[in-house]
This record gives structure tokens, sequence and C-alpha cells, in this order.
């Protein structure tokens, strides 16, 4: 999310500045979430202890913008609920598509930003209700790496003076101490000393970010939060930052929240995978089981994308229709179900075909963001869908969609007469709710649309299912038994590439 994120160098400064007025008091124990709670979703994984020590716990975490209501709007819903474990020592990977939530929940777990409810618990400690100097304390025990170290370096700093500048604000040893203690932080991270008096513009961009990491070490931090720290660079540079990055977990004990869209890049280096949609974990689990055999069908549909990645009910690419929904007013139901290729459909309209249920939903789009918007529904097809329609007309996109004229018998070309996309109570039910946006109620044509075409994916965020033996966690209604599972389904409607 662009709103609420300041530059990553302002950030940088107020980090450090933050861990110079550190308190030694503990914090007030907080209460612990209960994980069988609906709201928070649940413990990440069947067994909390499963895998090691936990050192970041994350409870039903929410980040609203604009949530005073001061225009009318309801709040951008950044993050919504997450509930996820991190393990002392591990790589946890956090991936989805831009602009899901990724660096405002990373931003959030370390206080940068306020949340506005949820726990971060970590020692005992809520860090989501600290303020003053224990949030400072926490600021100083958990770090971040920013994702473009051309931003978020000062310029007319010296990289000694920016490395040494958390060192300043906490007043760490004597002047004569900071600098050895800089020395040796170039030295960690690959650095001469030389490189003391340089300045960052006189560096490479794999350089730059190793500048970045040696000032995240400066006060021993043992969490450290790494906003993709690589997409910035180089594809060879990627790699040698990335061993860095590994030799310095090993070597120092952290433990990496490492967020990135880069999907081969994390399955290198994460122990475990977080997979965010649209403001809330959809799966996490173990890294190579995730990557081989995706539970939530938005995962399967991400890593379908990745070269040489399918394996076998996923051999086909899945290309997902259109964005996602606004944060600002997500679905009801599942956050995915208005893209899902694994929805559940409702059975009296088994006989449907996959582009007349894609086109169905593009229209109960187009209804949906219409009543939540002033712009005309030509320019939201043409902004969400992808499709052209001739006129500012509701009637226009009902004949882009299904090829026919709401007053007439018309059928695409490419469809026989025989053969309508929809007939009967299908076609009844779009009439009617193209009646009601032509009343100019489209919230009512949406509505009719879910009611005649929605099914338990529109109606209930689905909880969350441990689906193998190692506490892997996916939020699918379809991992519920009553259901078939997501792979079977997707397979059947994109078939394989033999």
């Amino acid at each position: 999310m662009s709103r609420g994120d300041s530059s990553a160098s302002s950030d940088a400064d107020r980090a450090s500045a933050s861990a110079a007025e550190g308190a030694t008091e503990p914090a007030a124990a907080a209460g612990s979430a209960d994980p069988t709670d609906a709201d928070a979703g649940g413990p990440d994984t069947a067994d909390p202890d499963a895998g090691g020590e936990t050192l970041v716990e994350v409870r039903n975490l929410k980040k609203y913008y604009d949530d005073d209501g001061f225009l009318g709007d309801d709040p951008v819903k950044a993050v919504d609920g997450v509930s996820f474990d991190i393990r002392r020592g591990e790589t946890l990977g956090l991936v989805g598509e831009s602009g899901c939530g990724k660096t405002t929940l990373g931003r959030t777990i370390l206080g940068l930003e306020d949340a506005t409810d949820g726990e971060v618990v970590s020692d005992g400690r809520n860090v989501a209700r600290l303020s003053g100097k224990q949030l400072r304390e926490w600021q100083r025990d958990a770090q971040m790496v920013f994702q473009d170290p051309e931003a978020s370096l000062n310029d007319r700093m010296t990289v000694g003076e920016i490395v040494r500048e958390p060192l300043d604000a906490h007043d760490w040893g004597t002047p004569d101490e900071r600098k050895r203690r800089v020395f040796e932080l170039l030295d960690l991270v690959g650095l001469n000393e030389e490189h003391y008096y340089r300045y960052p513009h006189q560096f490479s961009g794999g350089q730059r970010q190793r500048v970045g990491i040696a000032r995240s070490l400066a006060l021993e931090p043992e969490f450290i939060v790494l906003d993709e720290p690589v997409s910035a660079l180089d594809v060879s540079v990627q790699a040698r930052v990335i061993n860095l990055l590994e030799d310095l977990q090993e070597d120092l004990g952290l433990t990496y929240l490492f967020i990135a869209h880069d999907l081969s890049v994390v399955r290198h280096i994460a122990d475990r995978v977080a997979v965010m949609y649209l403001g809330d974990i959809v799966e996490l689990g173990d890294t190579e089981a995730v990557y081989t055999d995706p539970a939530h069908p938005y995962t399967r549909s991400l890593l379908s994308a990745i070269p040489g990645s399918h394996t076998g009910t996923d051999r086909r690419r899945v290309t997902l229709r259109g964005t996602p929904p606004s944060p600002r007013d997500p679905p009801q139901g599942c956050r995915f179900a208005t893209r899902c290729p694994a929805k559940v459909r409702p059975e009296e309209f088994d006989d449907l075909s996959g582009t007349a249920w894609e086109r169905l939903d593009a229209l109960h789009t187009v209804f949906r963001e219409r009543a939540n918007s002033e712009t005309g529904v030509t320019e939201l097809l043409k902004q969400r869908l992808g499709l052209a329609a001739a006129a500012d007309d509701i009637d226009e996109v009902v004949a882009d969609l299904f090829g026919w004229h709401p007053d007439d018998g018309a059928v695409p070309e490419d469809v026989g007469p025989d053969e309508p996309l929809l007939s009967g109570d299908a076609r009844a039910a779009v009439e009617d709710a193209v009646d009601a946006a032509r009343r100019g109620d489209d919230a009512a044509a949406a509505t009719l649309l879910t009611e005649t075409f929605g099914s338990v994916c529109d109606e209930q965020r689905p909880e969350r299912h441990v689906v193998d033996d190692d506490g892997r966690v996916s939020a699918c209604v379809r991992h519920d038994a009553e259901y078939e599972s997501p792979g079977p389904v997707m397979a059947r409607r994109y078939g394989d590439d033999d």
C-alpha cells in the first residue's frame, strides 16, 4: 500500500532515532490471543511449537487507513485479520501480488505503522500496543532492510555516518568504539574500511544494499524484516546478497521475515512461506510443500506462472481474470472469490460453461464497483476487465460480455442459436439485474447476481484448514469434507498440457 508509507530514508532515520530512548523496564504482559478465536483465524500450524521456538506471534492484526470516516468512505483494509507465528532462527517468506499488504504488514509488525487492532507478541510484550520507550526498545531488537537501497540511504552522509547513526542515537560506547564497530560491520557485509569515507552514490546497487544491511545490524537485533531486499538488483548481484543474508543468519542467529514478489528467490531462501492476498494470509507452510503441492487456489495460480514449476495437477498456467477488488471494499466472503478458478458453484447451474461463469463474475464486478464509485460502467469495464464497450450504457456492457442485448434475442457470432452463453433462469436473472441497474440501483443488481449465482464462497470467510502432517494451513472452503478439493477442480477446469 502506498498510502501511509513514508520514504525509506525517513523510515530508516526514524528507526535509528527510536533506539535512542530504549527503555529498560519490561513492558506489561499482553493477554494472549485465543488460537481458536474465529476472528483471529487460528494459529498458523496445528502445533504452535512444532519446528522451533516462536519469536513473534501475530494475532488478528489489522491496519486500516482512512478509518476516521472523515469523507464518509470505508477504510482501506490494507491488513485485515492476519494471524501467524515467526519461529526463532527461521526465514519466513511473504509473497503475493503488488498491493496485497505485504509491506504494510511488515511495517506494522515493527511498529513503523500503528496497528488498528490485533496483537504482535514478542517476549510477552504486545508490540502493537507499545509506545514511547517500550516501543523503541522493540524497534532496537527488530530492524528493517528497505527495498530500494538508493532511496533508503542519505546521499549527504558518508557510509560511515550512515552505519554509525543508530549507534550515535543510542549513545552506544565511545566515539572510538563506534568507529571500530562500523569497521566491523562493513567487514561483516563484505565491504572495506576505506568505504567508511565514501558516499552512497559512489557505490553499485549491491554495495548500497550491503550498507543498508550493515546499518540494520548495528544494534545487534535478532529479528529483521527484509522488504524486497534484492528486487532492485541485477540477477547476478541478487545471488550474492542472498548468500550474504544466509551467512549472516547462520553466524548471528537472525530471524527474517522476507518480503518478495519473486517466487524463485523465496523458494531458495525461505524455510516457510506465507501467501498473502488482499490483506490476509491464504496459505502458510513449509516452503517445499507449498511449492510442490500448493493447497490454495491462489497459491496454485501464482506458482503456475513460474517456468518449469508446474506439477501434477497444475501443469497449465492459470491466468487470473482482472485484478483484486479494492481493499476499501473487499468481498464479504472469501477474498479470492471474485477471481477464483476453483470457486464453488451452485448445483442448479452446473451446466454453464467456464466462459459463462467468467463473464457472470465480470458483470458482478462491474455492478459491485459501480455501486461504490462515480466512475461510469464502461470505464470500469475497461479498467478492471480489459474489455471495450461502445457507450456508457449497461445494455452495451451486457452485449459485450454475453453477445446479446437484454431487449432482444441476439446471440454472439461464435455461439450458435442453440448454444447461448446464458438461457432460462440464468438469463432471466441477468435481465432482472440489468433492470435494477437501469433504475440506478447497482447495489441491488449486484445482490441479485449474488443471490442467484453465488455460493458459500461469497457468503462466509473461510476458516483455516490444516492440510498436511507438518501443519500447513490453507484458508479455502474446498478443504471442507463436503466439497471437492481445489486441485482436482482446477485440473478439470484447466486440463493438462500433455
